[in-house]
């Protein structure tokens, strides 16, 4: 077997961009430290190509022109594939001497094996940016997961010894392993808790359970956060059977946003209108139901990454993403309010159903059908919450702060 030239991610100049196996793009890089997109001139001329991305379509339907060079960044839907902050920093460590810091091209380069969804971005000389599994020199951690938090995607082993196994870059991982916060305490629980309710109120929502750090072979030292709860294990949903992958992308993607704008870069309305348009009006009624329940539980981060759609089967139609990052902030943050505008508001307190009139006005979706949405979301949490089995798993003094808020905010959602 004839071994592929090894490359170090800061050496590689030029990237193809593959959606499953069709090759849709390159990314170069130019004198200046420009990164320039373009998309393959054959899939330009398919005449229903799968969905890349809903930025590169135009009003009429067809495909944009190729964005404009970026300096020191990458184009916006391929820097939101790339993890953020604390988990940034880890990544970048553990790819130290080959991956410059704050450098997005020489990091997803060292990634681009292994992203969200169904892209992969691969070396255009057929370079490998690192040795095989197990040879000399391989690296552990070549995945990429966008965000901040600390995880990674893992495998469950079979057989007698169970366990988790860490991937190690070849997309085959069907888990996302979230460690716990060493500032926050029941992170994992809150979340685990978060999405049982979810699931109880019929949203579509991951399989998930609460796991040992003991459970792990080998955790990167880059990577432990040295806390002591449990590890909050995700399904994923961008894996399907045997570690196929289904294309996904998060509305900082969608609106042509770089990551430092998923706090200010558009509004609730703007992700309802633009479901309404590419999906349907459930889908952006549904997008409502879950806008409520963010404010009854007090979730103050769903930002615009936090939102995905997905395009399963022949990538040809999109569909809202199932629930993802879902937990109470307020816990840890009591001033904290809705991460996006929300009918011109972001208190918590203040999104009574005259602030949701005017949100379906702006998302051009029927006031009478989000009323009622909200309306329902009420009801069902107060159904649901208060006997929930998984409120069991969350430390005290988190589960009376979320339960102070849920009360709080089913007054100001449903005065009547």
């Amino acid at each position: 077997m004839i071994m592929p030239k090894i490359s170090a991610p800061n050496e590689i100049q030029s990237l193809d961009v593959f959606l499953h196996d069709l090759k849709v793009g390159t990314i170069v890089r130019t004198p200046g430290d420009f990164n320039a997109f373009s998309l393959e001139t054959e899939y330009r001329k398919l005449g229903k190509p799968p969905i890349v991305s809903l930025s590169f379509r135009s009003a009429n339907g067809g495909l944009r022109n190729d964005p404009k060079p970026t300096l020191h960044a990458l184009p916006a839907f391929f820097a939101n594939m790339l993890p953020e902050e604390r988990l940034r920093e880890a990544m970048e460590k553990h790819h130290a001497g080959k991956v410059r810091p704050g450098n997005d091209f020489d990091l997803l380069a060292a990634l681009g094996g292994d992203l969200p969804g169904a892209v992969r971005v691969l070396p255009t000389d057929g370079s490998a940016t690192s040795p095989p599994p197990g040879a000399a020199g391989a690296i552990q951690a070549r995945f990429s997961l966008a965000g901040v938090q600390m995880k990674l995607s893992v495998m469950k082993n079979t057989g007698k010894e169970g366990g988790l196994t860490l991937r190690i870059g070849d997309g085959q991982g069907q888990y996302i392993a979230k460690f716990p916060s060493t500032n926050h305490i029941g992170l994992s629980e809150n979340e685990f808790a978060m999405l049982a309710l979810s699931e109880a109120l019929g949203m579509e929502v991951p399989e998930r359970e609460l796991v040992d750090k003991s459970d792990f072979e080998g955790i990167p030292e880059e990577f432990n956060t040295l806390s002591t709860g449990k590890v909050l294990l995700v399904k994923r949903f961008d894996r399907g059977a045997k570690g196929t992958r289904i294309h996904i992308e998060d509305f900082a993607q969608i609106f042509g946003l770089p990551p430092s704008r998923k706090y200010d870069g558009a509004s609730y309305h703007d992700i309802a209108n633009a479901l309404n348009v590419a999906v349907s009006m459930e889908a952006a009624i549904e997008f409502v139901r879950r806008l409520a329940f963010t404010a009854l539980i007090g979730n103050g981060d769903m930002h615009l990454k936090n939102w995905s759609t997905i395009y399963p089967g022949d990538g040809l139609t999109p569909a809202l993403a199932p629930v993802y990052d879902v937990l109470s902030s307020v816990p840890y943050l009591p001033k904290d309010q809705m991460a996006l505008s929300l009918g011109g508001e972001k208190p918590f307190k203040a999104l009574t159903p005259i602030v949701w009139r005017k949100f379906s006005n702006r998302a051009r979706l029927p006031e009478k059908a989000v009323l009622l949405a909200v309306e329902e979301v009420v009801a069902s949490v107060n159904a649901h919450w208060w006997k929930l089995p998984e409120r069991g798993v969350v430390p005290t003094s988190v589960l009376q702060r979320i339960d102070d808020h849920v009360r709080m905010m089913s007054n100001v959602l449903n005065p009547d």
